[in-house]
């Protein structure tokens, strides 16, 4: 990843066939195997929270479905104090990029789909 942004040590994604599009040429140019979670499927908001939380500290990218992004960015907006930036997105075929810092989030950056698939 560019910028200032440390190493990646993982990357997620929902199972549905466009995330894992989505994320396979991150996942290449990074090294690293996609790893598949049901918990990050449609209608998963409680699991994917849950699943987020669970690997705070990581640095990891995601790719989930529209009504779960929203309540993982509200989470770690209210929780973390992760700042979003002034207008967070959730485009689709966009991923958001995770920082951990000692068993929490410390930075989240908005990847939009272009962006995604030039990485």
């Amino acid at each position: 990843m560019s910028g200032n942004f440390p190493p990646l040590t993982r990357v997620l994604s929902s199972p549905y066939l466009r995330c894992l599009q989505t994320m396979t040429p991150l996942a290449a140019a990074q090294g690293l195997k996609i790893e598949e979670s049901d918990a990050l499927a449609e209608s998963q908001s409680t699991a994917a929270v849950k699943l987020v939380r669970s690997l705070a500290g990581e640095n990891l990218v995601l790719c989930t479905h529209g009504d779960v992004i929203v309540e993982i960015l509200v989470t770690l907006a209210d929780e973390d104090r992760v700042d979003l930036g002034p207008s967070p997105r959730q485009a689709k075929g966009s991923v958001w990029a995770l920082m951990g810092d000692n068993g929490s989030f410390s930075q989240a950056k908005y990847l939009p789909p272009v962006l995604v698939e030039t990485v």
